[in-house]
C-alpha cells in the first residue's frame, strides 16, 4: 500500500474533525449550573428566568443557550439573584447561589488543547524566521538599488492584490445585499448575545491615524517588538539591519550573517518536523471548532457567510489565477497543487504568522524560489499583505450598514477601498486581529460600531476560510517576483517534506 503524503493526511484530518465534531457537539439546550461546591445540569428548558428580589428582571425560551450564559456573566451583583426554570414536563425549578453558567463541554472540545500546542509551535517559530530571514535576505540583495526594486516591486503586487479584492468584495455585498435579507429577530437576537464582546473590542480604541501608523512602524526598542510579536516593527528592523550589514567589512558583516542563515535554516527543518503532527492537530482544532459553534450559527447569519466566501472564491481561483498567467509561465494546476499544505494549515489555525514557516518552505522547495526573495517578500507579506481580510471588512461594513438600513454613497464605499487597505496592512498576522480592523472601517463611513455584534458569532469560521487567500498570495507574489527578475528556478509541486511520515 502506497504511503500517503503529508497533505492528504492533513486533508483526511480536516474531514474527520469536522465529522468527530458534528457528533460531539454541545447541546444547545444543555446547561450547566456550578455552585461553591457542586454543579447541576439542566435540559431543555422552555423558558429561563432571572429574578432579583423575587422581580423578574430577564426571560430567555428555548435555544437562547448563549444568551444566558452571556447576561449571567457580564452580571455585576449575583448575590441576590434566583433563576426559575420552566422545563419542558412544566415542571419549575428555582436555584439560589449560582456562582456560574456555562456550557457543558463534549470530547470534540476537550481534545482542542492538541491542536492549540500545534499553533503555538508554529508562531513560536514565527518571530525568529522573520527576523533571521529578512536580515538574510535584505542583506543577499547586494546593493540599495536592488533592495528598492525588489521591495517596489512586491509592496506594488500586495496593493494591486489589495485594492483588487476589496473591489470584489464590494461587488458581492452590493450585488447580493445580505443585510436586507436578515430579518429583524435575527438581528435583535444577534446583537442581544454579542453586544458584550462587541463593547469589548470598542473599549480597545482602536484607530487608524496614518502618521502616527508610519510613526511607529520604527521600533523604540527592537527587542521589545521581538517579544511583542510586533510584526511591523520586526520588518522595519531586520531589514535595515540586512542593508547595512552590506556596508560593513565583509570579516564583520559574514559571520552575523552565517548565524542569521543557520537560524533560518534551522527554523526551517523545525517546521518540517513539527508539520508531523500537522494531520492530529487539524482534527483536533476543526473538531473543537464545529463541536463549539456547529453550523447553526450559519443560519441566521446565511446570505452574509455565503457572500464572503463567495467573494473569497472569485479572489483565490479567478482573480489569482488570473494574476499567475498574466506575470508568470506557472502551470496554474502546478502552482495550486504545490499550496496544498499551505493552505491546510492556514485554514486549520487562521494565522498567517503560524503557516508562514510553512510556505516559505513551499515555495523554495516547490516552487523553485530562491532563498533570497522568498526570505524578503514573505515576510513581507505575512506582515502587510492581507487580500482576504481587507475583502472581509469591506463584506463586513456594506453588510452592517444595510442591517442598520444605511444607504452608503458611493465616495463612503471608495473610504472603504482606502481603509480597508490601510487596516489589512496594520491588521496583524493572528487569528481575530480582523474584527478590530472592521471598527476603523466602520468608523470611518460613519456606521456603529456595535454592529460588529452581528457578526461575531460567525467570525472564526470565516477567518480560517479568509486566511487562505492571505496566504496564497504571499506564495503568489513570491512567483511574481521572482519570475520578473528571471529568478524562478524548476517547479516541483509534488516534493515532500523530509520530516514527513
Amino acid at each position: 500500500m502506497p504511503k500517503l503524503q503529508l497533505h492528504t493526511k492533513i486533508v483526511i484530518g480536516l474531514i474527520l474533525g469536522a465529522i468527530f465534531g458534528a457528533i460531539f457537539a454541545i447541546n444547545t439546550n444543555l446547561l450547566e449550573l456550578n455552585f461553591k461546591d457542586h454543579s447541576e445540569q439542566v435540559e431543555n428548558w422552555q423558558e429561563f428566568n432571572f429574578l432579583k428580589k423575587d422581580s423578574l428582571t430577564k426571560t430567555y425560551y428555548s435555544g437562547d443557550q448563549l444568551s444566558i450564559i452571556k447576561y449571567y456573566k457580564n452580571l455585576k451583583d449575583k448575590k441576590d439573584v434566583k433563576l426559575k426554570i420552566k422545563l419542558s414536563d412544566g415542571s419549575e425549578k428555582i436555584y439560589e447561589n449560582v456562582t456560574a453558567i456555562e456550557k457543558v463541554r463534549t470530547i470534540g472540545v476537550w481534545l482542542k488543547p492538541v491542536g492549540d500546542i500545534f499553533v503555538r509551535l508554529l508562531n513560536m517559530i514565527a518571530v525568529p524566521l522573520v527576523l533571521a530571514s529578512l536580515i538574510v535576505g535584505a542583506a543577499s540583495l547586494t546593493d540599495l538599488k536592488h533592495v528598492a526594486k525588489i521591495g517596489g516591486k512586491t509592496l506594488g503586487f500586495y496593493a494591486l492584490t489589495a485594492v483588487m479584492a476589496i473591489t470584489i468584495g464590494l461587488l458581492c455585498v452590493n450585488f447580493i445585499q445580505p443585510g436586507h435579507i436578515m430579518d429583524q429577530a435575527a438581528k435583535d437576537r444577534l446583537l442581544d448575545t454579542y453586544q458584550d464582546d462587541a463593547k469589548s473590542k470598542i473599549d480597545q480604541n482602536v484607530s487608524m491615524n496614518i502618521v502616527e501608523f508610519l510613526v511607529n512602524i520604527v521600533p523604540k526598542n527592537p527587542f521589545k517588538a521581538i517579544a511583542d510579536g510586533d510584526f511591523l516593527q520586526i520588518v522595519f528592523f531586520a531589514i535595515l539591519t540586512g542593508i547595512f550589514l552590506m556596508q560593513i567589512p565583509k570579516a564583520k558583516s559574514e559571520p552575523v550573517i552565517n548565524f542569521f542563515n543557520g537560524l533560518s535554516d534551522a527554523m526551517i527543518v523545525l517546521v518540517e518536523k513539527i508539520m508531523i503532527i500537522a494531520p492530529y492537530a487539524v482534527f483536533t482544532l476543526i473538531a473543537a471548532t464545529v463541536a463549539e459553534f456547529g453550523f447553526s450559527i450559519l443560519k441566521t447569519l446565511l446570505w452574509y457567510s455565503l457572500t464572503v466566501v463567495l467573494g473569497l472564491m472569485i479572489l483565490t481561483f479567478i482573480e489569482y489565477p488570473l494574476l499567475l498567467r498574466i506575470f508568470t509561465k506557472i502551470k496554474l494546476k502546478d502552482f495550486f497543487k504545490a499550496q496544498r499544505q499551505v493552505i491546510a494549515v492556514a485554514f486549520s489555525t487562521s494565522s498567517s504568522a503560524a503557516t508562514l514557516p510553512v510556505t516559505m518552505d513551499v515555495c523554495e522547495k516547490r516552487l523553485g524560489v530562491p532563498n533570497k526573495i522568498a526570505s524578503f517578500v514573505l515576510p513581507l507579506g505575512t506582515t502587510v499583505n492581507m487580500d482576504g481580510t481587507a475583502l472581509y471588512q469591506a463584506v463586513a461594513a456594506v453588510f452592517i450598514a444595510q442591517v442598520f438600513g444605511f444607504d452608503l454613497t458611493l465616495t463612503q464605499q471608495l473610504t472603504i477601498v482606502l481603509t480597508a487597505s490601510l487596516a489589512a496592512i496594520g491588521t496583524a498576522p493572528v487569528p481575530g486581529v480582523g474584527l478590530l480592523m472592521l471598527i476603523i472601517v466602520l468608523k470611518s463611513i460613519g456606521v456603529p460600531e456595535e454592529g460588529i455584534a452581528l457578526i461575531i458569532g460567525v467570525d472564526r469560521l470565516l477567518d480560517m476560510c479568509r486566511t487562505v487567500p492571505n496566504v496564497i498570495a504571499d506564495s503568489l507574489a513570491c512567483v511574481v517576483i521572482a519570475s520578473s527578475e528571471g529568478e524562478l528556478g524548476e517547479i516541483n509541486p509534488d516534493a515532500e517534506y523530509d520530516g514527513a511520515m
